[in-house]
């Protein structure tokens, strides 16, 4: 994406993207949400008491992991210790946490052996010191255990085959609460008599707190029976190992999960703060903008499809608002992957909405004034360095009578080979956030 001049719907495009990222970072989230008076110390409204140095314990997990652990570490300095598991280089230099760089989507070995220094810092914390979870996105492969008779290789062939299938986040997550000690509220409850917080930024739809990084800090309602069922109902079986729907089976099969005390949970951020953030935006540049759902959660080929009539009604018949227009949408979509190239679901439901607009002109309708884009949060889409991506009318015009073209590199899932070729790639670099996708039409 162009930084400086381009269209006015790039540029309005480029503001969006970085007013929806911005709104849901830790530094603007934790402003004036966590503060230290004396020795109390009030996060997000939860007091703690701080009696002695290294009273506060904190894991921090996930895409946003050492971005959350900073905010904690400026305002508690040596009142704090912790343990970082994240995706994300370190850049931040923060001090008081160890470090570890672990594997996503695929957890590895610095997730395992994160996963065993988060365990026993955890269980070793006793009933007059108080735990902090900072949880984001990514928290699942960060810190990871496998069960017993369940090895990594056997849960990355599990994770690869879901992915590969067009799996949905929250019945992935539904199989690795169940392949892992710490997920489905296990972790917390190795601290059952320390005050317990998890400040969570949420990347799932609906925000079930039990899907977001595996809910390692709250009960699980689901069983292992539901994670095996899922698993011959979804044609799963016969894709991965033998070891999993037998370690499932051996599992105890009880709903309600673990018992927690003095645990408390609470939501910080969410994609639906990012999109009011973009709204805000789209408003104030003169835009009649709507939201149209906070929910999505469909395969990207059919939310691009969606995209796509609607941008046509707009232009048509200005409806469900008229031009200048501005359509968003939060949520997330899934991909099946067909082939062995590079892109991710943003990029690949873009290339999809393309083909949908080069179709269109087969019908008469030539849609000269739309974008459709999408991108991710936490700046990376699939196996590329991009975020996502957009679809401008000259590259509709560009591509008349070329559907098939396009329809190569979709049927290759190959999507970021196109945008760069042609351009409409949109690159953040890591955001240190992750609240899912925003998707949408700029109709000038």
């Amino acid at each position: 994406m162009k930084s400086a001049g381009g269209s006015s719907a790039e540029k309005l495009l480029q503001r969006l993207v970085e007013s929806s990222i911005h709104a849901v970072k830790p530094g603007t989230i934790f402003e004036n949400q966590l503060h230290v008076s004396g020795d109390v110390l009030t996060v997000f409204g939860h007091a703690f008491e701080l009696k002695k140095p290294d009273t506060i314990r904190c894991v921090s997990i996930g895409k946003s992991a050492e971005a959350m652990a900073l905010e904690v570490e400026k305002r508690l300095g040596d009142r704090v210790k912790g343990i970082i598991a994240t995706p994300v280089e370190k850049h931040l230099g923060v001090s008081r946490f160890e470090f570890f760089k672990t594997g996503h989507p695929f957890p590895d070995g610095e997730s395992v052996k994160a996963g065993e220094k988060v365990r026993q810092f955890v269980a070793s914390c006793h009933a007059k010191e108080s735990l902090l979870f900072l949880i984001s996105g990514g928290g699942s492969a960060s810190l990871f255990l496998p069960i017993e008779g369940v090895s990594l290789d056997d849960t990355n062939r599990l994770i690869k085959a879901a992915l590969d299938n067009g799996v949905s986040i929250d019945k992935l997550n539904l199989l690795r609460r169940h392949l892992s000690l710490l997920g489905g509220g296990k972790l917390a409850a190795l601290a059952k008599k320390a005050e317990k917080l998890s400040l969570i930024i949420s990347d799932v739809v609906g925000d079930d707190l039990s899907s977001i990084a595996s809910g390692p800090t709250v009960p699980d309602a689901t069983t292992p029976r539901d994670a095996y069922n899922f698993v011959v109902d979804s044609g799963l079986l016969e894709m991965v190992p033998a070891s999993i729907p037998i370690a499932l089976r051996k599992l105890p099969d009880h709903s309600g999960g673990v018992s927690l005390e003095k645990n408390g949970v609470q939501i910080i951020a969410s994609n639906s703060k990012a999109l009011s953030a973009a709204e805000q935006e789209g408003i104030g540049s003169g835009f009649n903008t709507l939201v149209l759902t906070r929910f999505l959660d469909s395969d990207a080929e059919s939310a691009a499809a969606l995209l796509v009539s609607i941008a046509a009604s707009i232009e048509t018949e200005g409806d469900p608002v008229p031009s200048p227009a501005l359509i968003l949408i939060g949520g997330e979509t899934t991909v099946k992957v067909r082939g062995a190239g590079k892109g991710g679901r943003n990029q690949h439901l873009v290339l999809s909405a393309l083909k949908g607009l080069v179709n269109l002109k087969h019908l008469g309708i030539n849609l000269k004034r739309t974008t459709i884009f999408s991108f991710g949060t936490d700046g990376k889409d699939g196996n590329s360095n991009a975020a996502g991506a957009f679809a401008a009318p000259e590259l509709h015009a560009d591509f008349h009578g070329r559907a098939g073209e396009v329809k190569k590199y979709l049927d290759e899932s190959d999507s970021n080979s196109f945008f760069t070729k042609y351009g409409g790639l949109i690159s953040t670099g890591p955001t240190d956030t992750n609240v899912m996708d925003i998707s949408g039409i700029i109709v000038v």
